[in-house]
């Protein structure tokens, strides 16, 4: 009687090493997800190395930034989904379709526009030296991964 209980152990034992095994898997898997796709964008670098104030405010004017053009980056995807949508019907109107389309990029070129412009109207307010950083933060962030980024050009007058 004693083997059908060593049986049951061993079976006990290897699954509960198995679901051990596979939720730590599932945490490494998902830490690693979680760094991968938690780069950090451009603004997120060339900010990166500001003083302390200085990328809070960024942050804040950026998220300020964010919300007011929430309606319009809305109102461009509900232009864009409903130009992706008409392809499905029977006889499409591509003229319809793609006026949709441009119109959607209009207004996000208009966002894009109004958020670079406040960009450089903040790093304008910055020091001398903490607009240098920015400057380079930005460059270094552009040049994308791997890639060198563009030499800094030299304003300063020589003397």
């Amino acid at each position: 009687m004693r083997a059908p209980w060593l049986v049951l152990l061993f079976v006990s034992l290897a699954l509960n090493l198995f679901l051990v095994g596979a939720f730590v898997g599932a945490i490494a898997l998902g830490l690693r997800m979680a760094r991968e796709n938690g780069a950090p964008g451009a603004l997120a670098v060339a900010t990166r190395d500001l003083p302390q104030p200085d990328r809070r405010n960024f942050r804040q004017m950026l998220a300020g930034e964010r919300a007011a053009a929430a309606s319009d980056a809305q109102r461009s995807r509900d232009l864009r989904a409903a130009a992706w949508g008409a392809l499905s019907e029977a006889k499409p109107d591509t003229a319809a379709i793609k006026t949709k389309l441009a119109a959607s990029r209009q207004i996000d070129i208009g966002v894009r526009t109004r958020v670079e412009e406040r960009i450089v109207d903040y790093a304008a307010g910055l020091s001398g030296a903490d607009r240098a950083i920015f400057a380079a933060g930005m460059r270094k962030a552009l040049a994308g991964p791997g890639v060198a980024s563009p030499a800094a050009t030299n304003t300063a007058t020589p003397r």
